[in-house]
């Protein structure tokens, strides 16, 4: 049995010998990537696409841009989670709500529904205009959680994770 093992660990040892460069180009391109990149799986309709790269090192926030966000104080959806959403709408701009349907600088983004899926109630925001470091998001899907209701709101610069793009 010890025997076995020693040839099996010398056999090992061979191996990671062998191809030792090539394991260590693996390991730093892998970190290399990861330090920049992220890979997200959308399980939603909210967005068309399913697999999304996102760029954690740019994180401009543009109308009409993919930007990837940390989630906060809007059940269901726990908080910390990263959500991917469109930039509807960037400070400066004036968000109006007429008979629950939202406008921004009288662009229409949607309406706000009465009711989630599962029947809770929901709040559309406010009319107002968009304060500086926040932006309105917004999913392509009529039914998305977005800014269009009072929870989650208009989306602090700070909780920008990256932009997204969808892969596939």
């Amino acid at each position: 049995m010890k025997a076995n093992a020693l040839r099996l660990a010398q056999t090992l040892f061979l191996l990671v010998k062998r191809h030792a460069f090539v394991l260590v180009v693996v390991c730093l391109t892998l970190a290399l990537f990861t330090s920049r990149y992220q890979l997200a799986i959308n399980f939603t309709e909210s967005l068309p696409g399913t697999v999304f790269l996102i760029d954690k090192k740019d994180r401009r926030v543009e109308k009409g841009e993919l930007i990837a966000f940390t989630w906060r104080g809007a059940a269901p959806i726990p908080d910390g989670v990263t959500v991917i959403k469109r930039v509807a709408g960037v400070p400066g701009e004036r968000v109006h709500v007429e008979n629950r349907f939202v406008f921004i600088d009288r662009e229409a983004i949607g309406i706000a529904k009465t009711l989630s899926r599962t029947g809770e109630p929901l709040t559309h925001i406010s009319d107002g205009v968009i304060p500086k470091l926040h932006f309105f998001a917004a999913g392509d899907h009529t039914d998305s959680f977005d800014s269009r209701y009072a929870k989650p709101g208009l989306i602090p610069f700070s909780s920008v994770r990256g932009r997204a793009y969808s892969l596939w």
